[in-house]
């Protein structure tokens, strides 16, 4: 083992520290986050968080859709010996470049675009020449970082990009006044095409992917329903107190990971990533409930 990592080392552990904040994990906590506390950064905060979850999840129906339907394998290289790192960056680099699934389009790439574009474009925190700028350095950054980690190609990134880019306007046509957005119409949206994409999963027998579309069919489906029946509510109610949204988190993201790992089967997935996204939209009722009692 070198007893100092190589340039080359340093850029790749530089860059799968960069991608993580396009992982799904960092994007779920950020957006929880932002929706819980929208009322304390503006009032119409809320609404453009819930939003961009909406956009976020029609995302991922997207990619798993298209992923699913080209196939294409990942690159079969990578740019460094994870070995040859200290021990403790050696495991968790090696998982950054161990990416499973289909190339086309990248899901960091399409994700990072309608997460980070949608709230610089949504959100009126802050001036607008910042706010674009600021996405669009995060865009190019994870982004690059597929290709430096070399689980995408090129070509995978900038069909994510506009893929991402087109998802924003999509959303936002279909939401309609940001004051009052329609955001059920965009996990409507979501929801439709999840269901392609379970179909496409299906006929090409991608097991993975299956289960992921029907995580996508039941996150539409129940944010859908949430949204519809208490939209109005959950935008006038207060942010969320801390442990509040920290018991929320951690068990909708307990049964967001088990629903990703398998844990649940198909049905199971399904329900309960319905009952995870009604969690996180309904949080801000359970507080004003207790704000009630006391």
């Amino acid at each position: 083992m070198a007893l100092l990592p190589t340039g080359t080392e340093l850029l790749v552990v530089l860059f799968a520290f960069i991608t993580l904040l396009g992982d799904a994990w960092f994007l779920l906590v950020g957006l929880s986050i932002c929706y819980w506390v929208g009322p304390r950064l503006g009032e119409d905060t809320r609404p453009a968080a819930a939003t961009v979850i909406g956009v976020a999840t029609l995302a991922l129906a997207a990619v798993l859709a298209l992923k699913s339907y080209t196939a294409i394998p990942r690159p079969a290289a990578t740019p460094i010996d994870p070995a040859g790192l200290p021990r403790g960056l050696a495991a968790f680099v090696a998982g950054e470049l161990d990416s499973t699934g289909f190339a086309l389009p990248s899901g960091h790439a399409t994700s990072a675009t309608a997460v980070y574009g949608g709230l610089g474009t949504l959100l009126t925190v802050g001036r607008r020449r910042l706010r674009y700028p600021a996405a669009g350095v995060l865009i190019l950054l994870i982004s690059s970082s597929r290709v430096i980690l070399q689980v995408h190609y090129v070509r995978d990134i900038v069909a994510g990009i506009a893929l991402g880019a087109v998802l924003i306007a999509v959303s936002r046509w279909l939401a309609g006044a940001e004051s009052t957005p329609r955001v059920d119409r965009v996990f409507l949206c979501a929801g439709v095409v999840s269901l392609v994409g379970l179909g496409v999963a299906l006929a090409g027998g991608h097991t993975e992917e299956v289960r992921h579309a029907a995580i996508g069919v039941g996150t539409a489906a129940g944010g859908a329903a949430t949204w519809r029946r208490a939209g109005g509510r959950l935008t006038a109610a207060p942010a969320v107190s801390l442990p509040i949204g920290g018991g929320g988190l951690a068990v909708a993201g307990g049964i967001w990971v088990g629903a990703y790992e398998g844990l649940f089967g198909l049905a199971g997935a399904l329900v309960g990533s319905a009952v995870g996204v009604t969690i996180i939209l309904g949080l801000p009722l359970v507080g004003q409930w207790r704000k009630k009692r006391s």
